[in-house]
């Protein structure tokens, strides 16, 4: 799954710095060309916000149905609520609910969701961040198509989740800033700190908790966000 030129010592001694790093040309190039392919013409996308404390998902065959103007509605909704506190919207395909309902098995996803938790990768985590006691991690595929968003805030509401590293693993070609869609860190007066690009075959991790949000889509973006996002977990 990894691309075997990586420096794993190199990366490690980058992210020690920041407890962030974006890892460019990280999978095996055809594997990655692979899951593009599926986020492009095989996932079956639904939509993902919050109301409040309560995450809705809305499926892709619901989401099929659903009259234009009600799929308005939400979006609107959802990003009037922005204004006062956190809230997210973008379409996604729930990789770790659907594979322990057993759906899609032949999606390509499915494989990626395994590989994601195979110990060579959780391996090359452990080693690149530091944090020995990862064993596992959910995902998600995301498209944050114009008009999406996710606000700042730092994974860090539920402890129970046992998140220790964050991760986006990046699957956007011939991506522009002024599309939106930035992967953004913040410092504690919300002073913007760094800021990673959406870019083909990357991965970004950071430790969890830290400030961060994914800047509002614009709607002149002429494709969207594509990603797997997820956190690497203790037991």
């Amino acid at each position: 799954m990894l691309n075997p030129s990586l420096d794993v010592a190199a990366l490690a001694e980058r992210y020690r710095k920041k407890q962030r790093l974006q890892i460019l040309d990280v999978l095996e190039p055809a594997l990655a060309e692979r899951i593009h392919l599926c986020l492009t013409r095989e996932t079956p996308w639904g939509v993902v916000y919050n109301e409040g404390t309560r995450n809705v998902t809305v499926e892709a065959d619901e989401l099929r149905t659903m009259a234009p103007q009600e799929r308005g509605r939400r979006a609107m909704v959802a990003t009037h609520r922005a204004r006062e506190g956190f809230q997210f919207l973008y379409h996604a395909y729930l990789m770790l609910a659907n594979y322990k309902a057993g759906k899609n098995k032949d999606l390509f996803l499915t494989s990626v969701f395994e590989a994601l938790n195979s110990e060579p990768m959780l391996d090359f985590v452990r080693q690149v961040t530091g944090i020995s006691t990862v064993v596992k991690c959910d995902a998600q595929a995301t498209l944050y198509a114009p008009g999406h968003f996710l606000t700042r805030h730092n994974d860090d509401a539920d402890a129970s989740m046992h998140r220790r590293v964050a991760y986006v693993l990046g699957f956007t070609k011939s991506w522009h800033p002024d599309w939106g869609g930035l992967l953004q860190f913040y410092d504690d007066d919300d002073n913007v700190t760094d800021v990673f690009m959406p870019r083909f075959n990357s991965l970004s991790l950071f430790t969890v908790p830290q400030f961060h949000a994914v800047t509002y889509v614009a709607p002149y973006a002429p494709m969207g966000r594509l990603a797997i996002t997820g956190w690497f977990q203790d037991p």
